[in-house]
């Protein structure tokens, strides 16, 4: 253990003293302002690579994050952008030891697991008041021109806000998700439709089955579950939204209504979410009945591509990875989350967005750039505003081709058009909700997130009974909520 906590000092100081190096080797002009770019991002990174030939060991050929820095630094001779080699990828432990000497890049992408922690460190900036602004390179009456935010959807931007109200990230693209199919499979067993509700997907299973002896449907992560889950409680969010009122369930709000009596787990459920979550336990299992033997070994992506398995959930990312694939011989497609129906459960009818799981690429402004004065904060705020107007974030976006675009105005690449397509629609259906509203079981810590999924999988596997998984729930919810509540010292009035 402490051999291994001596490398990751080490390394980490090999990282420190190279940025470092690399910041004096700048022949910088006293009146220049220098700002350094991680690069990274939620479904590829953005740095250069090493050759725009594209070829088997280079599938994505990249380097529009540079172009446009260079369009940047044309508009404003003053300010050097240097996009790192290698994003940090946000190795956390990596970051935090930058953070904490000032020598992070000036613009840090970073999934945080503690936002506010990073604040009260100083090593972020507030950017809220930012948001407000007006966007310079947003064309006249486009949005954003008059107020920065106005570029993002509201409700994806609100799930980008931080528990204490304010935003800390710029995000810069969307997360392409879904469920990408094998279009010769389908074909094969005599579909003729995608399945848009829970229980066309169950009999879409059923069909490729028997006809075809394919795997039907596996998850490269259980990315359906979150849609299943607000599916069911989406009815009851009025009751349990009562303390930002933000239209987002926080763990503050599932706690108050833990304590009320109007959120739980019981394998004899009385109360109306008593009886809602097991129902979702139920359909987390019902999705299951054809999974191949074995399946806990089961590695999604490389079935798929084999032909093996018929529908795997998906990132854009895997999506691209999957259609770009010389060795498949087969066709792809992509669709969004099947939506839990009237028919298919008494709590149906709901849904989330489709197509989208919300923002992603989150680029904080560090305490490298408050370090070197107001003139780099400004200078890094105004180049993010310059990487979000559409213009412009359409090329860093497709370009590289794994996410989506922030304008809905965008151009798509085909393979997405059918989320885009899905998400115009249920974005404006008031009976679907943000990606982000509800996920009960990411919002207690990591003990608490391993339980559930250990738990669930056990279930599904026949290890445990339903009620003798809900009792482990219930048990594991009870500590976790208790915890919470200690440790943030909420207090609710009954």
């Amino acid at each position: 253990m402490r051999k291994k906590k001596y490398l990751s000092f080490f390394m980490a100081l090999v990282l420190m003293v190279s940025l470092t190096a690399s910041l004096g080797g700048c022949s910088k002009k006293s009146d220049e302002i220098v700002i350094y770019v991680d690069g990274g991002g939620g479904n590829g990174n953005f740095n250069t690579t090493a050759s725009m030939e594209k070829t088997q060991e280079n599938p994505y050929p990249y380097n529009t994050l540079e172009v446009l820095a260079k369009e940047y630094m044309e508009l404003h001779p003053q300010v050097k952008i240097v996009i790192n080699n290698n994003s940090l990828n946000s190795d956390r432990e990596t970051v935090v030891s930058l953070l904490t000497a000032d020598e992070a890049p000036h613009l840090l992408f970073q999934i945080s697991p503690d936002e506010l922690a990073d604040a009260k460190n100083e090593w972020i900036i507030d950017m809220t008041s930012y948001l407000e602004q007006p966007n310079p390179y947003c064309a006249d009456g486009e949005p954003g021109a008059s107020r920065w935010r106005e570029i993002y959807n509201d409700k994806e931007l609100l799930a980008t806000q931080a528990a204490d109200g304010k935003f800390y990230k710029i995000c810069l693209e969307k997360i392409p998700i879904g469920i990408l199919y094998n279009k010769n499979i389908f074909s094969e067993a005599g579909v003729t439709k995608n399945p848009d509700t829970f229980g066309e997907l169950l009999e879409v299973q059923k069909q490729i089955y028997e006809n075809t002896g394919k795997n039907p449907y596996f998850p490269i992560y259980t990315w359906y579950d979150i849609v299943l889950e607000v599916s069911l409680f989406s009815r009851l969010f009025d009751t349990y939204d009562v303390i930002k009122k933000d239209g987002f369930i926080s763990a503050e709000e599932i706690s108050k209504a833990y304590v009320d009596g109007t959120w739980g787990i019981s394998s004899n459920p009385v109360t109306e979410a008593e009886k809602m979550y097991k129902e979702y336990f139920k359909l987390m299992k019902e999705k299951t009945k054809y999974y191949p033997e074995a399946w806990s070994s089961y590695v999604a992506l490389e079935e798929f591509l084999k032909g093996n398995v018929a529908m795997i959930e998906a990132t854009g990312g895997y999506m691209v990875q999957a259609a770009n694939d010389t060795t498949k011989d087969f066709e792809v497609g992509v669709f969004g989350f099947p939506y839990v129906s009237e028919d298919d459960s008494v709590y149906g009818g709901n849904g989330v967005y489709r197509g989208t799981a919300g923002l992603t690429t989150g680029y904080y402004i560090t305490n490298t750039a408050v370090k070197d004065g107001p003139e780099t904060v400004e200078a890094c705020v105004d180049f993010l505003k310059f990487l979000t107007a559409p213009k412009n974030n359409n090329r860093l976006i497709n370009d590289l081709g794994l996410g989506l675009p922030l304008s809905k105005d965008a151009e798509i690449i085909d393979l997405f058009q059918p989320l885009v397509d899905i998400y115009e629609i249920d974005v404006d259906n008031p009976n679907r909700y943000d990606w982000n509203a509800f996920c009960t079981w990411s919002d207690f810590g990591k003990q608490y997130y391993d339980t559930f999924l250990m738990t669930v999988q056990a279930y599904q596997m026949g290890m445990y009974d339903i009620d003798e998984a809900l009792d482990v729930m219930e048990t594991a919810t009870k500590t976790a909520v208790e915890a919470m509540i200690k440790t943030n010292g909420w207090v609710f009035e009954q």
